[in-house]
């Protein structure tokens, strides 16, 4: 499989949080129990019915939605606003384009994992590319030079192996999840090149940033969900999910056979009339 493909000058939202914190060591420590749990609640987390979406929890990610719909309308959405507002749009797409070549280790990690070396040589090119000439990732000329913008992460990788999405969970500031993606934001984390950085003052302003660039660059999308859902928090779910399938089949996901729903219907009620309406007759 080759990974989802973006066209030239799209560019892919970053992870927004790379700065290290103080006590970064721990920090380390900490992220090193965590995954291997995490990595095995993933896999354990089995949706008991079929379909898609398994939202055990929807009350409590109901309430998640509201507060950071809530965090955004209030200090995010009006940061990002004046952000757009005073910053020219050339310097806005270069930082976007700064933000998105981060990833690239990442990418290329998980293009290996999935058994892609080919697109994983490609990344890696990419990366190298706008990392030199690009100064840094602010300029994309390894676009220009037919190297394509892959989408690859640790989640969808736990999902070519064979790993189920498990619960749908909402992660106060960070948006939608399922236990399947907390590994992966894990891997991202520890990926991103600025994760080397020892220096708060650099990476603190460099995560705001991040965060703020990545709503800006959301504007448009969540103002659709506001107009045209009947339901936002459902339609996120749902937009989410099919999202994360389609990376994970690099856009040719499954189509399911409508005869594989019958096979929840009664068996009696497939291979003959129903014994109670007989006696009605």
């Amino acid at each position: 499989m080759t990974g989802v493909e973006r066209q030239p000058g799209e560019t892919a939202p970053g992870p927004a949080f790379p700065a290290r914190m103080p006590g970064s060591r721990v920090t380390r420590r900490l992220w090193a129990c965590l995954l291997p749990p995490l990595v095995l609640l993933a896999g354990c987390s089995t949706s008991p019915k079929s379909g898609p979406v398994y939202d055990p929890w929807e009350n409590f990610n109901r309430d998640v939605y509201k507060f950071n719909r809530e965090l955004d309308r209030v200090i995010l959405k009006p940061v990002a606003d004046g952000y757009v507002k005073i910053t020219p749009h050339s310097v806005r797409k270069s930082v976007g384009n700064f933000f998105t070549n981060m990833t690239g280790p990442n990418v290329v990690l998980n293009d290996l994992l999935q058994g892609k070396p080919g697109q994983g040589f490609e990344d890696t090119m990419r990366f190298v590319f706008n990392s030199t000439f690009g100064i840094g990732g602010l300029f994309d000329v390894a676009t220009e030079k037919g190297l394509i913008q892959h989408e690859e992460d640790f989640g969808q990788t736990l999902g070519v192996w064979g790993f189920p999405p498990g619960p749908y969970l909402m992660v106060p500031l960070f948006g939608p999840f399922t236990t399947r993606e907390l590994p992966g934001a894990a891997v991202s984390y520890f990926t991103y090149p600025l994760f080397l950085v020892d220096d708060p003052r650099i990476t603190l302003p460099l995560a705001g940033l991040g965060f703020v660039d990545l709503r800006a660059r959301s504007e448009a999308a969540l103002q659709f969900v506001d107009e045209a859902a009947v339901d936002p928090y459902v339609f996120t779910r749902e937009a989410y999910l099919q999202r994360r399938q389609f990376l994970v089949y690099d856009g040719n996901p499954p189509v399911e056979d409508f005869f594989d729903e019958l096979e929840d219907l009664d068996e009696e009620w497939l291979d003959g009339p129903d014994p109670q309406l007989e006696s009605l007759e």
